[in-house]
């Protein structure tokens, strides 16, 4: 089984290891995906057949989180730990010499973002821009469950971008993706966001619609969303927000 993923994090021959921690090494044997219930985002798994011949079962992050492709049959080393349900949660991975961070030293994802604040924006046709740029982060924003992206632009300016949840994206963007969007400007924390409409990835040349003309969701009206099968809304709020012509 092949896996296309994300970006690289780093680069390093040796991670350090912390009060807890254990470095493993094995070859994969089978990869999957797991859903990670409490942020509804798949993560992806590996079982490894380590040097002894032991077989454990190692817990990643999301795929866009790496941009390799990890196969069946590849020798990797793992930094981690077991918790409490005795499975192996991974801090970092390496495969020959390329480092990925999955999670900080306190074991917090680090594709999970914790805002400071919880802002109320309401999207604004008038105030649309159009933005190109490349993707250099990519996370779930805590509070929201909203995936975002620091992109670079042509000229060099870093925007913060508010996307969609992790499951109405369903991996279509990974770091390092080229970006052509349009959304509504506002301000954050000081800064300029963008609250996106629409988006072409250049990558892939998809396009993907997020928002009506107005602002409005997409995906709260979707049918597919895991919530729908917990009788709970698509978004976070009952009443998102709508923007006024």
């Amino acid at each position: 089984m092949r896996i296309l993923t994300g970006a690289m994090v780093a680069i390093s021959i040796a991670g350090i290891l912390f009060a807890g921690d254990i470095e493993v090494t094995g070859e994969i044997v089978d990869i999957q995906s797991a859903k990670l219930e409490d942020y509804n985002i798949d993560i992806l798994q590996m079982q490894l057949r380590l040097q002894d011949r032991e077989m454990i079962m190692a817990h990643l992050g999301p795929a866009w989180m790496f941009n390799i492709e990890f196969e069946e049959g590849d020798e990797v080393t793992c930094i981690g730990k077991y918790n409490g349900d005795n499975q192996f949660m991974v801090r970092e991975v390496l495969r020959n010499t390329v480092r990925y961070l999955v999670r900080g030293e306190d074991y917090e994802p680090l594709w999970l973002r914790t805002r400071l604040q919880n802002e109320n924006h309401i999207y604004n046709p008038q105030n649309e821009e159009m933005v190109k740029g490349t993707i250099e982060d990519l996370y779930v924003d805590k509070q929201s469950l909203i995936m975002e992206a620091q992109v670079k632009t042509e000229n060099g300016e870093n925007i913060r971008v508010k996307l969609a949840p992790e499951w109405y994206l369903q991996n279509k963007l990974r770091l390092g993706d080229e970006l052509e969007l349009r959304g509504s400007a506002v301000k954050s924390e000081g800064q300029i966001m963008i609250l996106t409409q629409q988006m072409r990835n250049l990558r892939t040349q998809q396009e993907i619609m997020l928002r009506n003309n107005q602002g409005f969701p997409n995906w709260c009206s979707k049918g597919t969303c895991p919530n729908k099968e917990k009788g709970q809304p698509c978004c976070q709020d009952d009443k998102p927000t709508r923007g006024k012509k």
